[in-house]
C-alpha cells in the first residue's frame, strides 16, 4: 500500500512585508517522507528543509519545520505550494507596505460596558484579536480603511477609519441573543 502524506501549514502571517522574509510552519504526516520544498507562483524553489525528528505536540506522527520565507517583492496576494513526496497544498499571503503607525483598539460590550476579549479586528490586511481585556495592538499603515470587528454572538457595524499616525480608538459591539440568526458566524 503505498503511503499517503497529509500536509499542514500554519503560523502563517498576514500580512506579510513585501520584500522582506517571513516564518511560517509546515508539517507531513507520512511513515517515509521527510523532505519538504516550498515553491514560489512560478513553481522556482524558495525553501526546502527535512522535518525534524519529533511529532508537533498532541499529534500522531505531523512531522514538521519552521521555514524562513521571501515575500513578494510587490504589494498584493501571492501564492505558495508545499510539496513533499508528490503530495502538494498551497497557501497564501497578503504582501503589505511595511506598517509605519501603531494603532491601539479597545473593545467593550455597548449595554454591560465590559471589556470583551477574543474579538477579531481588521483594517484592511492587517488584523489583531483582543485579550482578555479587550485591547489589541495593531501594526499598520498610513491609509483610509474599513474597520470590521467579529466575535460570538456580537455585532458591529464597520466603520471607516482614517489611519495618519499613531493612535487609539475605543469600540463597542452590541450583543445578539443566540436564537438571532446573525448570532453565530463561521471562519
Amino acid at each position: 500500500m503505498a503511503d499517503t502524506i497529509s500536509l499542514a501549514v500554519w503560523d502563517v502571517p498576514m500580512p506579510v512585508v513585501a520584500g522582506e522574509s517571513f516564518s511560517i510552519k509546515v508539517g507531513a504526516k507520512s511513515a517515509s517522507s521527510r523532505r519538504i520544498e516550498v515553491r514560489d507562483g512560478n513553481g522556482a524553489v524558495i525553501a526546502s528543509a527535512t522535518l525534524g525528528e519529533a511529532a508537533w505536540p498532541q499529534t500522531e506522527g505531523l512531522y514538521w519545520t519552521a521555514l524562513e520565507l521571501p515575500a513578494p517583492e510587490q504589494i498584493g496576494v501571492a501564492r505558495y505550494s508545499v510539496r513533499c513526496d508528490g503530495a502538494e497544498t498551497w497557501f497564501s499571503v497578503v504582501a503589505a507596505a511595511k506598517p509605519d503607525c501603531k494603532l491601539t483598539v479597545q473593545v467593550t460590550e455597548r449595554d454591560a460596558k465590559t471589556a470583551l476579549g477574543d474579538v477579531e479586528i481588521r483594517i484592511g490586511p492587517f488584523h489583531a484579536r483582543t485579550d482578555k481585556d479587550g485591547r489589541a495592538e495593531l501594526l499598520v499603515c498610513r491609509g483610509t480603511y474599513q474597520l470590521r470587528l467579529w466575535r460570538n454572538a456580537h455585532i458591529a457595524q464597520p466603520q471607516p477609519i482614517a489611519i495618519d499616525g499613531d493612535g487609539r480608538v475605543e469600540l463597542t459591539m452590541v450583543h445578539v441573543p443566540e436564537e438571532h440568526p446573525d448570532a453565530r458566524w463561521v471562519r
